[in-house]
Order: structure tokens, then C-alpha cells, then sequence
């Protein structure tokens, strides 16, 4: 059946509704970054806008920002249509990257439906493909996120290569806010491994390159105050917390988190000052609140909460659903904390059998996590070794080149000094030349002056005084008039010659 021209102007005009309410549903949705995603932000322009864009290497953190946004964040009911859209753009534009680019899409497409084994997969393709086309930032970015899906799988070993890899290429980029998210990023991988030292270490680093390198940005003033305030909830530094959160109170915090951040240390406040019913209560009002980004880790304290206040049924209930949930197989030390608490609980109501079967489980747990930390450890201590070594590489490559430039000044210096000493040296002998020339242009002078031109016209003064003294001046002067032309004539040559020297 033919559609009528109204009914293609119609679903031209539904199709741009759709593309509006889609933005509009991105900035209503609290669309912004997360603590890994650098450069994430709404896109002013178009995809074609950024396939348009010359520079390889901006193009690329374009396409980068605009996929994270439009799949990782955006509608989930519009991402085939969005895959299908893009992939088509990219090869009308016949971008160089593309292939990397599509297998970066599917990844993120692939993780947001929680398809952790199939992510890993596209996400490796992506990584070799970036890799054969040189594309650092490109490598940076997805190697980055290669690291968060190792993360959600539960490999925290990889994860801990992952980021080794990202941080030579952040420093191969040369980019401080690059190794700022990374750090930032390392820390909370520690973090979720129970290694707060190394976790709080990583955020200091993060803060120092930030300060370092003067980077005026107020989100990593809140996620690194709100990450510190993770570590000392979990070391129990009540003081430490409470700096933290006063911080996140401050007028210096930026972050689409931030209404979480904020509650969320103040009921960690509660839980560490024993006030369990405050704690309870602050943690059902943040998990009503509109504003509240969704994060499980409510749920764990609120069940610690709950068995603390003397509530172990509410306690009970609440760790076997997050048990349930797909997220807990992969992390050991969370089914570890989990177990341990129903172990407690049954304990406490005198079913031993269970406490010891939950506990059992806990000891697995324990075990597991233990094993990943100890590998965890060796891995990021040889990325110390390799990051000491490229250190002292590039201190190397920095002194042999100062080395040089030092050799190079030295060189031009005596070059320029030897430069200046010849002109000196030619400036005076030619200042000395042109003395003996003035002096002997001088005597010259003097010599014409006393021996030609005095004596011609003394001749000329003694003719003309005996014309004087002569009575009969007409005859006298018949006589000398030979010889006083002669003398005037010589006079005059003697006269030419002197102001010819004078203008030599």
C-alpha cells in the first residue's frame, strides 16, 4: 500500500518527535559522567558534526563521548534503532576508525544487558583493532573499558593489567586528566577488593596530578572526597568521614551523584556513631528520594543496619535477595560479608547447623577473594616495577636530552664568543688602519699645505710686491707676468690636490 504525501510528512514530523524526546529523556534521566568515563558530557552538535571533524585524534574523543552517551546512558528501547543509525553514519563518512568504533558499540550494548562473557569478546576486538590502526586515545578508551567489564565479571586481576595498560597509554597521550580518572579508577577497584591503604593511595595520586597540574575541575574534588569517604567508612575512621563529608557539603562539589554522596556519608556517620535507627531511617529516605541514584551497597548497609538495631529477620531477608542477584557471584568479598551476617543471624537464633554452613561459605568466600587479592598484589606490584622502570627510562631520556641542549648552549656559546672576539679584533685593527691612514693622509696634507701651497704663494706675494715698489708698473708687470701666472696656476693644481684628499 502507497503512503499518501501526508502520511510521509507525518512520519517524518513523528520521527523528529522521537529524536527530541529522546534528548529531552537523556537530560531528564540525569545524563553525566561516571567516575570512569572522561570527556562524558551532552553533545552540542550531531554525529555527522563529529564524523565531519578533521583532526583524527578529536574526532576520536567525540565519537567516544557521543556512543558512551547514546548506549550507555540513554533509553534502552532505542538502541537498536541508535546501532543501526551509527553504523550506517560512520560508513557513509568512511571514518578510519570504524571498525573499532562498531565493535566498541556492541561492548557497550553487549554490558548494558549485562552479557559480561560477549562485552569482554567485542571489547578485545575493538582493543587489537585500535591497536592496528595506531589510534592511542582510541586504545585508552577501550582498554579503560575493558577494565570496568573485568571488574563487573569478578576478574580483578585483569582488571588490574587493564588499567597498567591504560595508564602507559595515558602517559604516551601525555593527558594529566587522563591518569587522574585512572587513578581514580585503580582506587576503587582496591576498594571493592578491601584494600583501602592502596585504594586511599591511588586517590591522593589522583588529587596530586590534579593539583599538579592546576586542573580546575570540581568533579574530582567530590568523587575523590566521596571515595575517601568509602575507604575511612569501611576502616571505621569516624573523624576522617566526617572531614570528608563536610566536604561534600561544601559549595566546591559538582556531580550528578552529588545528592547521594552527600546522604549517603551522613548515614555512615549514623552507622559508625551506633545510631542504627537513625542510620535505618536516612537510608529508606535516600532510597525514596527521586534524586537518589540507585547504588546496591545501600541495601548491604541497610541489612547491616537492620541486624545491628536488633532486626535480624529484615537483615536476613535483605542478604539473601542481594545473594540472588547475578552482580554478588562475581564478587567474593561482597557473598563473603553477606554469608558472615547470616551466619551471625543464625547464630544468634541457635541454629548452629546453619551458622556453620553460612560461615563455611564465608570461609570459601574469604579464601577466593584472598587468592584474587594475593594475585591482585603481584600484578600491581610488577606495574610498579614496570611504572618505576619507565619512570627512570623517561628521567633518562629527559637528562640526555637536557645533556645535549647543554652541550648544544655550550657550543653556540663559544661559537658566539669566538664570533664576537674576530669582530672585536677586526673592529680594532681596522680602527687601527684607518688611524695609520688618517695620519698619513694628515701628513700628506700638511706636506702639500707647507711645501706646495706656501711656496707658490709666497711667490706670488713677493711678485706682487715688487710690482708695487716698481715705478713703472706696467713694465714691471710685462716682466713678472709670466711667472705669476705660473705660480697662480701651480697654486691652483696644489689647491685641487688638498680637496681631493679631503674628499677621499
Amino acid at each position: 500500500m502507497k503512503l499518501s504525501y501526508a502520511n510521509v510528512f507525518l512520519c517524518s514530523m513523528a520521527r523528529s518527535l522521537k529524536k527530541s524526546l529522546f534528548c529531552i529523556l537523556l537530560i531528564i534521566s540525569g545524563v553525566s559522567y561516571s567516575k570512569a568515563d572522561p570527556y562524558v558530557y551532552l553533545p552540542e552538535d550531531s554525529l555527522v558534526h563529529f564524523l565531519k571533524i578533521q583532526n583524527r585524534d578529536l574526532q576520536d574523543k567525540k565519537l567516544v563521548n557521543y556512543i558512551k552517551l547514546r548506549f550507555q546512558q540513554g533509553p534502552v528501547n532505542t538502541i537498536p534503532q541508535g546501532k543501526n543509525e551509527v553504523y550506517k553514519e560512520l560508513d557513509k563518512y568512511d571514518v578510519g576508525d570504524k571498525e573499532a568504533l562498531k565493535y566498541f558499540i556492541e561492548s557497550i550494548i553487549q554490558k548494558r544487558f549485562l552479557k559480561l562473557p560477549e562485552a569482554e569478546t567485542a571489547m578485545v576486538k575493538a582493543i587489537n583493532q585500535a591497536s592496528k590502526n595506531k589510534a592511542d586515545f582510541l586504545l585508552y578508551s577501550f582498554i579503560s573499558h575493558l577494565a570496568f567489564i573485568q571488574t563487573d565479571k569478578g576478574n580483578p586481576i585483569g582488571a588490574i593489567y587493564s588499567y597498567g595498560l591504560a595508564q602507559k597509554q595515558a602517559l604516551k597521550l601525555n593527558d594529566p586528566l587522563l591518569q587522574v580518572f585512572l587513578n581514580i579508577n585503580i582506587s576503587d577497584l582496591y576498594y571493592k577488593l578491601n584494600l583501602y591503604s592502596q585504594s586511599l593511595y591511588y586517590l591522593n595520586q589522583a588529587f596530586h596530578i590534579k593539583e599538579e597540574n592546576k586542573i580546575k575541575d570540581d568533579r574530582f574534588y567530590t568523587i575523590i572526597s566521596y571515595n575517601k569517604a568509602e575507604n575511612f567508612f569501611r576502616t571505621k575512621n569516624l573523624d576522617s568521614l566526617q572531614r570528608c563529608h563536610d566536604d561534600l557539603m561544601g559549595p566546591n562539589n559538582k556531580s550528578y551523584k552529588l545528592f547521594s554522596y552527600q546522604y549517603r556519608t551522613a548515614y555512615y556517620i549514623s552507622l559508625l556513631k551506633h545510631d542504627y535507627n537513625k542510620a535505618i531511617t536516612q537510608i529508606k529516605n535516600l532510597q525514596r528520594d527521586k534524586k537518589y541514584v540507585p547504588n546496591d551497597v545501600e541495601k548491604q548497609n541497610l541489612a547491616d543496619a537492620f541486624y545491628l538495631n536488633g532486626q535480624p529477620d529484615s537483615a536476613s531477608s535483605i542478604a539473601n535477595q542481594l545473594l540472588a542477584l547475578p552482580y554478588s557471584d562475581n564478587h567474593p568479598e561482597i557473598k563473603h560479608h553477606l554469608y558472615q551476617l547470616l551466619g551471625k543471624i543464625a547464630r544468634d537464633r541457635g541454629d548452629y547447623k546453619l551458622a556453620v554452613e553460612n560461615f563455611d561459605l564465608a570461609l570459601k568466600q574469604s579464601e577466593e577473594s584472598l587468592n584474587n587479592t594475593t594475585q591482585v598484589g603481584n600484578v600491581s606490584a610488577q606495574i610498579k616495577i614496570d611504572k618505576i622502570e619507565t619512570s627512570f627510562t623517561d628521567t633518562a631520556e629527559k637528562y640526555r636530552r637536557e645533556r645535549l641542549i647543554l652541550i648544544l648552549i655550550s657550543i653556540t656559546t663559544v661559537f658566539m664568543f669566538a664570533v664576537i672576539a674576530l669582530l672585536y679584533r677586526s673592529a680594532r685593527q681596522k680602527r687601527h688602519y684607518e688611524k695609520l691612514l688618517y695620519d698619513t693622509k694628515k701628513n700628506e696634507l700638511a706636506f702639500i699645505n707647507s711645501h706646495e701651497v706656501r711656496k707658490h704663494l709666497t711667490n706670488i706675494l713677493g711678485l706682487v710686491e715688487l710690482m708695487s715698489e716698481s715705478k713703472d708698473k706696467k713694465e714691471e708687470f710685462l716682466q713678472v707676468e709670466k711667472h705669476l701666472y705660473d705660480s697662480a696656476t701651480r697654486l691652483d693644481d696644489a689647491i685641487k690636490n688638498i680637496s681631493e684628499k679631503l674628499s677621499d
